[in-house]
């Protein structure tokens, strides 16, 4: 793996190329929230149904963190990265043309397995060229990624009010990776070789599987929260069901705030510390979000978590890369096996509970996720003092 310090990285045509894809990839899943209500209605489905279309993505992760590597062996980094982003335009067009669930659902399956695979080419790549900075990209990706999310509701609502339809607002994506492939497509390819190399098979360090565990538990905790806050603030906060739908908007704000300022401090301190005191962060915020005695104590403490989790999935995905040395590729698609799994299986299970329980004692399983995640990442922190990141 090459050598870099701070200076050494660079936000050149194949960074931002690498930024925008990812942007382009969490637009296009973020504006299947939207989109839902509308196939719903289309299709005439029944809310189980409809949900499968959320799942039917985080399945398609999974998918890719099982057989992604053997397509970017097969194809090459910088093949598999632009083959994998016509995939995901394939994906889009079956959702638009599509008249039956059967084929709506596929979609997502096929757009969450090319879209994550094709970040994991990206991530194999910035590996590659930035060495220990990888956690600059890595961030600098994720608020990427975070501006995209929270613009899809938006871009949609804006073609909405322009009497336009959801199809519309999903040419944006299409045109958007057309564009990329069109100025863009030979920008990985000095890159491509040595990247594709870390997709070769071998067992990863215990180390490894370790940021495994605390990036499942991590992301686990930050969608369940998104998912359910709405309806715990209405149900255990008492607050107007459009007051409680906005305040999600909170914890997002935050999140991306957050990682802002993540930015900064990862330039300045060990990882392993940071890690630890923003998981500290995280879990004291959730707690008094969880149990404050009044809906504004719950909303700061909802802010204080965003703050704190902001963090946690990038930089622990950094630490996860680094340790894998040399096989960067093979161990960011392992790792969309943690993040798929904890998407298509912790809300479910939450809202489980909640029918027997009640969301507020439901929330107890998002407090046992976030002190695992913080454990373990003190743990950390701990047996790192002392040595180099």
């Amino acid at each position: 793996m090459n050598s870099f310090n701070q200076h050494d990285f660079l936000r050149d045509k194949t960074t931002w190329i690498g930024y925008l894809l990812i942007g382009t990839y969490c637009l296009t899943l973020s504006s299947m929230s939207p989109v839902v209500p509308y196939l719903r209605d289309e299709l005439h489905l029944n809310y189980t149904v409809s949900s499968l279309h959320f799942s039917a993505w985080a399945l398609g992760g999974i998918t890719a963190g099982s057989f992604g590597n053997i397509i970017i062996r097969k194809l090459g980094c910088s093949r598999a990265i632009w083959t994998c982003a016509a995939g995901l335009c394939t994906a889009v067009i079956v959702l638009l043309v599509a008249k039956h669930e059967f084929f709506t659902i596929g979609s997502g399956v096929l757009g969450g397995a090319c879209g994550s695979t094709m970040g994991q080419g990206i991530v194999s790549i910035m590996s590659e060229r930035f060495g220990p900075n990888r956690s600059i990209g890595i961030t600098e990706a994720n608020i990427c990624g975070s501006l995209f999310a929270f613009a899809a509701p938006l871009l949609m609502g804006q073609f909405i009010d322009c009497h336009l339809t959801w199809r519309a607002a999903l040419l944006v994506p299409l045109l958007a990776f057309f564009a990329f492939w069109i100025y863009a497509r030979t920008v990985f390819t000095p890159y491509s070789a040595a990247a594709t190399g870390g997709f070769a098979g071998g067992k990863l360090p215990t180390r490894y599987w370790f940021f495994w565990f605390v990036i499942w538990f991590a992301v686990a905790s930050e969608w369940s929260i998104i998912y359910w806050t709405s309806e715990f603030l209405e149900r255990a906060k008492h607050l107007v069901r459009a007051d409680a739908i906005r305040c999600i908007s909170i914890f997002l704000v935050t999140m991306l705030l957050g990682r802002v300022i993540g930015l900064k401090l990862a330039r300045t301190y060990k990882l392993g510390p940071l890690l630890a005191v923003v998981s500290m962060l995280a879990l004291v915020g959730f707690l008094i979000y969880w149990l404050g005695p009044t809906p504004m104590v719950s909303l700061i403490g909802l802010g204080l978590t965003g703050l704190g989790m902001s963090n946690i999935y990038p930089l622990s995905y950094s630490q996860a890369i680094g340790s894998a040395e040399n096989k960067a590729g093979l161990a960011a698609g392992r790792m969309s096996i943690s993040t798929g799994t904890a998407v298509l299986v912790t809300p479910l299970a939450m809202g489980a509970i909640g029918d027997r329980l009640g969301i507020q004692s439901s929330y107890a399983v998002i407090a046992l996720l976030m002190t695992l995640a913080m454990i373990l990442l003190v743990v950390s922190a701990v047996r790192a003092k002392g040595s180099p990141e």
